[in-house]
């Protein structure tokens, strides 16, 4: 939906773990190096290591997509199989039909299969996800696989990649003999703040945005809050936010976009959501309810004829000729959805709704301005009057009647919230 709005040319922040939206931290620059060092040297066991929706996924496909011409790769998702279906699952990636085989039949295939493409000198890599799935039973039968050799030559190369709890099995005391045989093993951990704003960029840039400048860098630190650092996690948040942005017309995603996103997505912190300690940056912001919104208000004048007061109630009021806007004009010269006044932090802007005849600011055509006390705007044939909070507070109190109905006590609210930074095009 948002692609023509920010001239995407795919969504930078599919869930699908597409390599060439790999994202090369300190620890996946590690975990690539070791896959390929792994696939030079054929004796490597390799044992990698990651929370969910770090990037492990995508490391494998990574290395599928860039696999040499004389490599034969297999690629097993483990989930709730026997030993018995895991080699019947091997020879059918090998291309090996193993139904009503027994064990002994299939290990013996299967090392048929590895002296033929040894001989044929290509290497021959078994990639495990999800190996915390894995039982004792079936770690011990690939560290059989491991041991097949001829000539003092391994003939398998094994990669497991799964969640932390892989570790957790694979240092048991029994698990000894299979820990010997792992050459490497790393550990991948969530991203920090600062590759968050890496990565997101690098996302954008890939799906072909024009700009990779589209999120404030003050709502990073609650992106990674929220998201703990996680990747698929980030994604999902950051694909969230750019919808928002798209439906509202907002050029930017800042940290009120963010905390909109995430109640809307009914989240937590990821340490309350998980109830995990960890480095994740704690960023506390609240959304003001509607009773403690700004009280600024629009005078709306046409020549020299006032024509009424808008109270700035919402976060966003529209203004355009369309009969459902906030503030509808009577103007051929309007547009139907002309421009809107954004609420967002102390500050409220002028926005532009790429209009046909344009929005003035002293004579000068704005996309985005910053609106500040006694600032007058004008559309088509229309004037409008910025008054802010405060000086309406104090035209209260010095005429002694209200001059629209509000609240006295609303009107002493402040709540400070994030603000734009941003400048007239």
């Amino acid at each position: 939906m948002y692609l023509d709005y920010y001239g995407f040319k795919e969504f930078p922040f599919s869930l699908v773990s597409d390599p060439r939206f790999l994202y090369l931290s300190q620890d996946h620059r590690r975990v690539q190096a070791y896959i390929e060092y792994a696939m030079k040297i054929q004796d490597s066991f390799v044992v990698c290591t990651g929370e969910i929706g770090t990037g492990k996924t995508t490391l494998i496909n990574d290395a599928l997509m860039r696999r040499a011409p004389n490599s034969v790769i297999v690629r097993i998702q483990a989930s709730t199989l026997s030993a018995a279906e895991f080699m019947q699952m091997f020879l059918l990636e090998l291309g090996i039909e193993p139904y009503n085989f027994s064990k002994v039949q299939m290990l013996d295939k299967l090392k048929q299969f590895l002296l033929a493409q040894h001989r044929a000198e290509k290497k021959v890599f078994l990639f495990v996800d999800e190996a915390q799935n894995l039982n004792k039973t079936l770690l011990e039968d690939i560290r059989y696989l491991s041991d097949m050799e001829v000539n003092q030559q391994k003939l398998l190369s094994i990669l497991l990649v799964g969640q932390p709890e892989l570790n957790e099995k694979i240092d048991q005391p029994e698990m000894e003999h299979l820990l010997q045989r792992i050459r490497l093993r790393f550990h991948i951990k969530a991203l920090a703040v600062a590759d968050v704003s890496q990565y997101i960029k690098h996302r954008i840039s890939v799906a072909g945005g024009k700009s990779s400048n589209l999120f404030d860098e003050k709502c990073l630190p609650m992106i990674h809050q929220y998201t703990g650092g996680r990747l698929r996690l980030i994604n999902t948040l950051c694909d969230y936010a750019l919808m928002y942005c798209c439906v509202e017309k907002l050029p930017l995603v800042t940290e009120w976009v963010i905390q909109k996103a995430v109640n809307e997505l009914q989240w937590e912190s990821y340490e309350k959501r998980f109830g995990q300690h960890s480095s994740v940056t704690q960023f506390k912001m609240e959304i003001p309810v509607q009773a403690e919104q700004s009280q600024a208000v629009l005078i709306l004048h046409r020549y020299d004829e006032k024509l009424g007061e808008y109270k700035i109630e919402k976060d966003c009021l529209s203004i355009g000729r369309h009969l459902e806007n906030d503030i509808p004009i009577d103007d051929h010269k309007v547009s139907r959805n002309h421009a809107q006044v954004i609420v967002q932090g102390e500050h409220a802007y002028l926005h532009d709704l790429t209009s046909t005849n344009g929005t003035y600011v002293k004579k000068n055509k704005i996309n985005l301005h910053q609106l500040s006390d006694g600032d007058k705007f004008t559309i088509g044939e229309y004037t409008f009057s910025y008054v802010s909070e405060i000086q309406a507070m104090f035209d209260v109190e010095r005429n002694g009647t209200e001059q629209w109905p509000v609240e006295k006590e609303q009107t002493r609210i402040m709540k400070k919230r994030p603000s734009l930074s941003l400048v007239d095009n």
